[in-house]
């Protein structure tokens, strides 16, 4: 085998959609990437004068985030804050209408354009910006909405003369945040949070991981910011006593080993989970094949003298093995996440931020109340993937 660490490490980036997230996992995500956003943006500009209106916070930002209203409320009491001239009733109630009559998954229904920050400081910071996943659809999503506001800006103008709002350029991030380190499937790897904005106004987020270039195919690539992505969501979940014991169905069909029945897709499944832990405890790894020869035989022989003190050889349905393979490389993804950089910024606030109840209910795939039934789901379906695809 090649040794990971004289391969050349390269980098590839996904969505979490992309990666194989459901769309309400990726949409939650995508709460957690716009917070970390606004946190880079207020110390891009030295600080920020939230708008707030429960409490009452006059301030010159506002942040498309729960504040206790509806979003609609939100933004023309903004507007209105700053802009005296606005119609205030007349603006939300055009939103609220707009928003009433949107149904998930029709694209052509009207949109009413809710920027993900607005800053109001004339005369050299009138700017809005959205926040989107670097994905076709999202950018395409993204200039439509910047688009779409700026409409509404000069639909109003006239009237209000103060609302010169442009979509920025004032703040140009391009940032990574390390959150995972560690070994994956016998290879040294790093996974990164990164965003950079792509064009006037639009923020582009997306997941990266570097890793060996020779070793490591798409799929698990992908696999790797899935669990990372999870792993993000279930750590900044508001459970009491911490991160919680996840249980999931093995999705191993057979036996595989001495004397097993050694299906292909079971074999490489079970050699891709003992690279993984070999590679974590200095063992060389072993072909990724389908195949059981002498070589698979003794890695599980290996394993289960280290780690079950039962050696048969051989990995068995619904027992100890298994059990404990698919539980290791789980808790080492737990142990490789690096959530310095996140806690710096503020964690408990950003729990806060994602997970309290959405007024007006747009996340509709979203498990919003229990974030662990939905992470739950994700790792059976993770490990479900990358069973199907190894």
């Amino acid at each position: 085998m090649i040794d990971a660490s004289l391969s050349a490490m390269v980098k590839q980036c996904f969505t979490p959609f992309q990666a194989g997230l459901d769309l309400g996992l990726a949409s939650l995500f995508g709460r957690i990437a716009e917070w970390i956003v606004k946190k880079e943006y207020c110390l891009s500009k030295g600080g920020c004068s939230e708008f707030l209106t429960l409490p009452p916070t006059p301030g010159t930002d506002f942040f498309d985030e729960n504040a206790g209203t509806t979003r609609c409320r939100y933004l023309a009491a903004y507007l209105k804050s700053h802009n005296p001239a606005l119609d205030e009733v007349f603006l939300a109630q055009t939103c609220e209408a707009r928003k009433r009559g949107k149904h998930p998954g029709d694209d052509n229904e009207e949109r009413f354009p809710v920027p993900d920050i607005i800053t109001h400081e004339p005369p050299g910071r009138m700017e809005f910006y959205e926040i989107k996943p670097n994905s076709q659809s999202g950018k395409s999503d993204g200039r439509d909405k910047l688009l779409a506001f700026q409409a509404l800006v000069d639909f109003f103008k006239p009237n209000v003369p103060t609302m010169t709002y442009k979509a920025g350029t004032l703040f140009d991030p391009d940032r990574s945040i390390l959150m995972w380190d560690g070994t994956w499937f016998g290879s040294p790897v790093k996974v990164f949070f990164h965003f950079r904005r792509e064009d006037k106004g639009l923020i582009v987020y997306e997941v990266c991981a570097e890793i060996s270039g020779n070793l490591l195919a798409e799929v698990f690539v992908k696999a790797l910011i899935k669990m990372a992505v999870l792993l993000v969501i279930l750590m900044l979940a508001p459970v009491v006593g911490g991160i919680p014991v996840l249980a999931w169905n093995s999705p191993l069909q057979d036996s595989v080993g001495d004397g097993g029945a050694n299906d292909g897709q079971d074999t490489r499944y079970i050699q891709s989970l003992l690279n993984d832990w070999r590679g974590r405890n200095g063992r060389s790894l072993i072909g990724i094949d389908g195949l059981v020869g002498g070589e698979t035989i003794g890695a599980i022989t290996d394993f289960q003298r280290t780690v079950t003190g039962v050696t048969d050889g051989r990995i068995d349905v619904g027992f100890q093995a298994i059990t404990a393979l698919e539980r290791s490389h789980m808790d080492a993804a737990q142990a490789a996440m690096r959530l310095g950089e996140l806690h710096e910024l503020g964690t408990q606030d950003l729990a806060r931020a994602v997970y309290r109840p959405d007024p007006d209910a747009l996340l509709l795939e979203v498990i919003e109340t229990d974030a662990v039934t939905a992470v739950g789901t994700g790792t059976q379906q993770y490990f479900d993937h990358l069973h199907a695809e190894t």
